[in-house]
């Protein structure tokens, strides 16, 4: 999917494209009206964009959902089954052949059920061969495109060549440069900002512990995407900086992956200093990536719980028995400090690494 046009960015038209592909694959391959009471596939109903319309577009509210996909299989396990098939118009699975097949956790899909974003997408809908800038700014050269033409898929299309980089020593250096300010030398973050490398597990053992802190070890799933990201949008100030490069960047991600000690095949081997980081490392760091494989598309049944705001059960209140006076701040840990950060970036003690005072 190409995601800029001299003219005018394909991006609407990527999405409509897709959008209109969902909806053709959801509901039996056309968008016209459909009778009222008819099914896809014997299932849903087949009408159920106007349903959405005729509810003010309210496709979570509990009765559109049982209106479209029947009473029983709105909810519970058959709801879970329900959205598993991509027949069934709030289902997040849509055939590869719509989005050209699955790129990291692309197979979350929207909903064909989003009518309204359906709706946005054809009506704003721009023919690019057909735009005229009428006097509202110019076509952007494709010189000032190029420097942000550089999506990098979770399979490594589009990564520098692996001639370039630099080693981790050497990326170190202008991490702590541009990002040390910031995120902490090693990672550990500083003034406000989130840490970068911790050695902490996401598992806890109590319901009681605090949210662990998710860095780029023990949380981020690429190794590809990371480099993408900071790429793109770091330092905060200027990003993707000539400066630094394609070369810096990889040599910042390539001492991040050491921080957090990420190997680079199956028997841990860890990256040491003088290790040219390049393209063809960072794929090898990213089937190593400790939380990769853990993310999956949420496909438990939309619960709908009204909103309480006076004389609430005894369960929606307090300490789940009805003690408005005995509750647990999420923000701060079992001694009743702050957790890490959470002053600073309220804005309630000065910048500082940790929590209050360290």
């Amino acid at each position: 999917m190409k995601m800029f046009s001299t003219k005018k960015t394909l991006v609407a038209a990527s999405v409509a494209t897709l959008f209109a592909g969902s909806a053709m694959a959801m509901s039996g391959g056309s968008d016209a009206p459909a009778a009222s009471g008819a099914k896809i596939d014997g299932k849903y109903a087949a009408n159920y964009a106007q349903i959405i319309r005729d509810a003010d577009g309210k496709y979570l509210d509990s009765a559109v959902i049982e209106a479209i996909l029947g009473k029983d299989a709105a909810h519970g396990r058959e709801g879970l089954a329900g959205k598993l098939d991509p027949a069934n118009p709030y289902s997040f699975e849509v055939d590869d052949s719509i989005d050209g097949g699955n790129h990291g956790n692309a197979q979350c899909k929207i909903p064909a059920a989003f009518v309204e974003v359906h709706d946005a997408v054809a009506a704003n809908y721009t023919n690019d061969a057909n735009f005229v800038a009428r006097g509202f700014g110019t076509p952007i050269a494709e010189t000032a495109l190029a420097k942000w033409n550089i999506v990098v898929d979770g399979d490594g299309k589009g990564l520098p060549d692996p001639s370039v980089g630099m080693t981790v020593d050497e990326g170190a250096k202008v991490y702590v440069q541009f990002c040390g300010m910031c995120h902490g030398e090693f990672g550990e973050g500083a003034k406000g900002y989130l840490a970068l490398a911790v050695e902490e597990s996401l598992i806890t053992s109590s319901f009681d512990d605090p949210a662990p802190m998710k860095t780029v070890g023990n949380y981020w799933p690429y190794a590809v995407t990371f480099f993408d990201y900071i790429r793109r949008t770091m330092p905060f100030w200027t990003p993707n900086a000539p400066f630094i490069g394609d070369a810096g960047y990889l040599g910042i991600t390539g001492y991040i992956m050491q921080s957090n000690y990420i190997p680079i095949d199956a028997e841990g081997t860890e990256l040491d200093g003088d290790t040219f980081y390049n393209s063809e490392l960072m794929m090898k760091s990213n089937k190593f990536m400790k939380n990769q494989g853990n993310f999956f598309c949420d496909h438990r049944p939309v619960i709908h719980n009204a909103r309480c705001m006076e004389n609430c059960a005894d369960e929606q209140v307090g300490d789940g028995k009805g003690n408005i006076n005995n509750y647990k701040q999420a923000r701060l840990l079992p001694d009743g400090t702050p957790q890490y950060n959470v002053p600073q970036r309220m804005h309630e003690d000065p910048p500082g690494v940790g929590h209050s005072g360290m």
